[in-house]
């Protein structure tokens, strides 16, 4: 249900904007109505203004043609603007009682006594990630030898940039587990770098970090993961998202901001 409330907001924020450029508009069209005379040779089209006498209004000549055209368009931004305006107050009121009938307040609400004793059916957004975040699991494991990395959640990571990655997620408030096993057709299990709770959706989406691009034998490992996940339907640029760097070309921490919230922040 947040996915259609995201959905209206967006659609409002649509509506507004054509509302805006419709209404700038009409603050230079002309006064005035295009009256169109279809004849069997040809189109006449006619100005009325607003204190013409004619009724039938004042004949457009040819040389005169963008008046017509200014005419016609302001027409249509009065009718798409009445539209729009109107639109916009019928989301804003299904929202607001939308939201008067949240399902996910009655838990929110409810004594967390009583909270321990009942099977929610709906439960609020941020029940939903505190409980999918406070999962245990055995992750893929550690070399003894092998270098140690601590991100600000105080987990361990295998590399620097898994770290800049797990710590722009945790400071954007992104729920992720790092390396949560995944059972795929044939009991086959891989830990992918980082499993995403995607919101306000509660689905779940995979990202990996590539980080050794410019080796021809890693590259290859790396296309036979991506066509492991494809043949378990899980699609590149769906549900899946990857990172990647070579050694002349690291991480860009910039453009990973960007990523992130482009690809997993609420808007």
């Amino acid at each position: 249900m947040k996915t259609m409330e995201m959905a209206l907001r967006r659609e409002i924020h649509k509506l507004e904007d054509i509302a805006r450029r419709t209404s700038e508009r009409l603050r230079t069209a002309p006064k005035g109505f295009l009256r169109i005379s279809n004849k069997k040779t040809k189109t006449e089209y006619y100005y009325k203004g607003v204190e013409e006498r004619n009724r039938n209004g004042r004949y457009i000549r040819k040389g005169e043609s963008e008046l017509a055209q200014h005419l016609a368009q302001r027409d249509y931004d009065v009718q798409v603007l009445e539209a729009a305006q109107k639109r916009i107050k019928s989301i804003e009121a299904f929202l607001k009682n939308y939201e008067q009938t949240d399902l996910g307040e009655i838990y929110r609400k409810t004594n967390p006594y009583r909270q321990a004793l009942i099977e929610a059916e709906v439960i609020p957004d941020e029940e939903y990630i505190k409980q999918w975040q406070a999962v245990e699991y055995e992750g893929k494991p550690f070399a003894e030898d092998g270098p140690e990395f601590i991100t600000e959640r105080g987990e361990r990571v295998r590399s620097k940039s898994e770290k800049i990655i797990a710590d722009k997620l945790y400071s954007l408030g992104i729920p992720y587990r790092y390396e949560y096993p995944l059972v795929l057709q044939g009991n086959i299990k891989i830990y992918p770098d980082f499993t995403i709770l995607r919101m306000p959706e509660r689905e779940e989406v995979y990202l990996e970090h590539f980080g050794m691009m410019d080796d021809s034998g890693y590259v290859n490992n790396v296309m036979i993961k991506l066509n492991t996940y494809q043949k378990n339907e899980i699609y590149l640029g769906v549900n899946l998202f990857i990172t990647h760097e070579t050694s002349r070309n690291p991480l860009n921490t910039k453009m990973l901001d960007k990523l992130m919230r482009k690809l997993f922040c609420v808007e």
